[in-house]
């Protein structure tokens, strides 16, 4: 059975760090993590137990609810992740069983999208708070040559996405959000996604190497140059957040990807 696996550090726990500061012990920084990896950790540790054994059947999702004391959303992407490692086989009608007791194969991008998840949580708050305001702004004061840049910058993004560049795309992706924020004009604005821009080089080049993700972006972006050939400010910021909350969605299930 798999009880207290998810635990909070209670009293105890705040007074032993505390005595760690007042004994001037070097800590290094904590780094925060969600439910969902924090559950893909417990579940991974659970499944090496001595008494866990290849082709035993995995808890059902309401045992696992009750048990770690979360909810259904968190196991279900707990069990796709352990899935895409290669720990557990689904069989539609029987249930989930386990079939390694270790990652069967190790898949980087998987590895990648659970390990940074709650830092690039993050980084989508900011631009769903930003990116949109920039697009109002921007599509107000666009010139033609600009909007003829924006069009070039979306034809060499559908090229690359057809030979399924992720490198390009990611040059592509972050020039077109970058060419938005130079034609709004706001100096601190764009200081601010420079910023966010080399916190997500990694990201883009990791999310450009899965299809959906790249199926998903050129639509969103060509919504949003139409806004601007349009002239429709508040269209174009609608189509910006649209657009991250996309982004964010296709972090959810790049987590799994495979």
């Amino acid at each position: 059975m798999i009880y207290n696996i998810i635990q909070h550090p209670g009293l105890q726990g705040a007074a032993q760090l505390q005595n760690h500061f007042k004994a001037g012990v070097s800590m290094a920084a904590i780094q925060k993590k969600s439910t969902t990896q924090l559950t893909i950790e417990h579940l991974q540790k659970y499944l090496k137990d001595d008494a866990v054994q290849v082709g035993d059947r995995f808890p059902t999702e309401r045992k696992l609810c009750t048990d770690l004391g979360i909810g259904r959303g968190t196991v279900r992407e707990a069990v796709k992740v352990l899935v895409s490692q290669g720990y557990l086989v689904i069989r539609p009608g029987l249930g989930t069983f386990i079939q390694s007791k270790t990652p069967v194969q190790k898949d980087p991008l998987t590895d990648y999208f659970v390990s940074n998840e709650v830092a690039l949580q993050d980084l989508i708050v900011v631009r769903s708070a930003l990116e949109p305001l920039a697009t109002k702004m921007a599509i107000e004061k666009c010139t033609p040559d600009q909007l003829v840049l924006l069009k070039k910058n979306l034809a060499a993004s559908e090229k690359a996405a057809a030979q399924r560049n992720s490198a390009d795309l990611a040059k592509l992706d972050e020039e077109f959000h970058r060419s938005i924020f130079l034609i709004a004009g706001n100096t601190l604005m764009l200081e601010i996604n420079s910023m966010i821009n080399t916190h997500l080089a990694q990201f883009r080049q990791n999310t450009f190497k899965i299809k959906n993700n790249v199926d998903n972006f050129i639509p969103a972006h060509a919504a949003i140059i139409r806004a601007f050939e349009s002239g429709d400010a508040l269209m174009g910021e609608k189509k910006m957040r649209q657009h991250m909350k996309k982004v964010a969605k296709d972090l959810e299930t790049s987590k799994y990807h495979t």
